[in-house]
């Protein structure tokens, strides 16, 4: 079920908000009910100890005329909401407050008719049969005093009964107020933070759905791009990456994706330029193969010396084709192999083809011995190609695979032979320097321009075509030798100045110790 990520982030929003406003709503109600009660009780009891005081208790003479005695000055519940009776052990009345009814045997209480004598029956029966004896009382004990709540004509009654003994005589004081104005404060304080808490998460809403969609709507501009360049195949579009606010984190996540849109512009132009380069080495092989078989169809009588022209020249052009398909089958494994690698960011001597120890001087010997001409043929070759001199041998070695580290030194020194002059000399050399062995492979060649350069290992790029004596090569040997050389996790740069020749210099780690062949 598809929900839309603005309304899940505004509901996550409003929902935190909304347990949150409920949590300290409730916090702030129940405090307010402890303290208004609390208030309440405090009120009760002071009234009734003012009576268990006696100062404002007229029980000296008992009642007259067999009535309950007024207390003077003690307003009746009418005013303050307090009304006071006394009683004896059997719970008759011996005194109470004013009666606004004008009969002294009942108590006013809010504008009550009759209120009942005692108040609570149950506490008054309790606190009579289990009085504290003495002069003094404690106002909290369990036995003297206690709370209690009755329903009265609708109402809640808050009493508080006390035990007192005067002239030692047991006395019951009862002090009871409504809980109306209590329970109407706390019922406009729920309405408050009710309404309070609805206006807030009206307005959470709104802001959430306003911010939710501010921040969404520069994703949805990042996705409509990639959906645009995806569907109309335009690399150079990017995505603005600033605001009127400021930069922030959906700046970077912009930034990033146009560095990421750099990287497929410049891979897709690779790309293309990959195989228009690779179909125009392709069609002159075959082209040729094609004109020469063509010419043998065409010419059954054709002279033998001709005929046999023709096919070695098909022969050459489809050693050459081979040589080509080999060399786009090596890079195509070391882009797999790259791939597999960046994927999995293993440890380098995983990744590395580390099939044995190579002696790196041995190798390099080897490849020396290759282009080195025999002795009869040095002095026709000596007029043929430069003299080609190995300098500083020393004995290194590496693990990797020789036969693809050889590859690479004869891609270097057959491209250093061809873009020198007969007249001038290659040299090689093998030094080791922090851990590592350095190979040098220097020239006195034509040397390469500074446009160039940073395009050399670049597949099918050659730097000056009409300056190389040999123009058999695909552009594809340094591509090679830079692959085979990451495979071992190695370094290969060049430094070259136009008309005084080209250095090449290889680093590879050594092989420690400890290693296990």
């Amino acid at each position: 079920m598809y929900v839309p990520l603005q309304f899940r982030l505004t509901f996550l929003y409003v929902l935190l908000l909304a347990l949150t406003l409920w949590f300290f709503g409730s916090i702030v109600y129940t405090q307010a009910a402890q303290r208004a009660y609390n208030d309440l009780d405090n009120t009760l009891s002071s009234r009734a100890a003012s009576v268990q005081l006696g100062k404002n208790l007229v029980l000296q003479n008992g009642p007259i005329n067999n009535l309950p005695a007024i207390l003077p000055g003690i307003a009746g519940s009418g005013t303050e909401g307090v009304a006071i009776e006394v009683l004896d052990r059997q719970l008759h009345l011996l005194a109470t407050t004013d009666s606004s009814s004008g009969n002294f045997l009942q108590t006013s209480v809010a504008n009550f008719q009759q209120s009942p004598v005692p108040w609570d029956v149950r506490a008054a029966h309790s606190i009579a049969q289990n009085p504290l004896t003495g002069q003094n009382f404690s106002s909290t004990g369990t036995a003297s005093s206690m709370y209690s709540t009755i329903a009265y004509q609708g109402q809640h009654m808050r009493v508080y009964t006390l035990a007192n003994s005067t002239f030692g005589q047991v006395y019951i004081i009862q002090t009871a107020r409504s809980e109306q104005d209590i329970e109407q404060s706390l019922a406009s304080l729920s309405r408050v933070l009710w309404g309070g808490g609805i206006l807030v998460i009206l307005f959470a809403v709104f802001g959430g759905w306003l911010i939710s969609f501010g921040l969404l709507r520069r994703v949805q501009h990042i996705t409509q791009a990639a959906s645009a360049i995806s569907k109309s195949r335009r690399m150079h579009r990017r995505v603005a990456d600033t605001t009127w606010l400021g930069r922030d984190e959906l700046s970077h996540l912009a930034e990033t994706f146009n560095v990421m849109l750099d990287n497929l512009e410049q891979l897709y132009h690779a790309r293309q330029r990959f195989v228009a380069d690779a179909s125009h080495e392709l069609r002159a092989p075959i082209t040729s193969i094609r004109c020469n078989l063509d010419l043998l169809t065409a010419v059954p009588d054709l002279a033998p010396e001709d005929a046999q022209a023709a096919l070695a020249d098909a022969r050459a052009e489809a050693d050459r084709m081979g040589r080509l398909v080999n060399d786009l089958l090596t890079l195509a494994r070391a882009d797999a192999a790259q791939e597999v690698a960046d994927f999995h960011s293993t440890d380098a001597a995983i990744l590395s083809p580390a099939n044995g120890t190579i002696d790196l001087d041995s190798l390099l010997l080897e490849v020396f011995r290759q282009y080195r001409p025999s002795p009869e043929h040095s002095r026709r070759a000596s007029h043929e190609q430069p003299r080609l001199l190995l300098h500083h041998i020393t004995p290194a070695q590496v693990a990797g695979d020789a036969d693809q580290l050889k590859q690479a030194l004869v891609a270097l020194v057959d491209n250093a032979l061809k873009y020198t002059p007969p007249d001038g000399t290659v040299s090689l050399a093998l030094t080791t320097e922090n851990n590592q062995a350095v190979v040098e492979v220097k020239d006195t060649g034509i040397g390469i321009s500074p446009e160039d350069l940073p395009h050399i290992f670049e597949r099918f790029y050659r730097a000056d075509r009409a300056r190389s004596r040999d123009q058999s090569g695909s552009g594809l040997g340094l591509s090679i030798a830079q692959s085979i050389l990451q495979e071992h996790q190695g370094k290969i740069a060049v430094v070259s100045t136009q008309g005084n020749g080209s250095t090449f210099t290889i680093r590879l780690p050594l092989k420690s110790n400890n290693e296990e062949p």
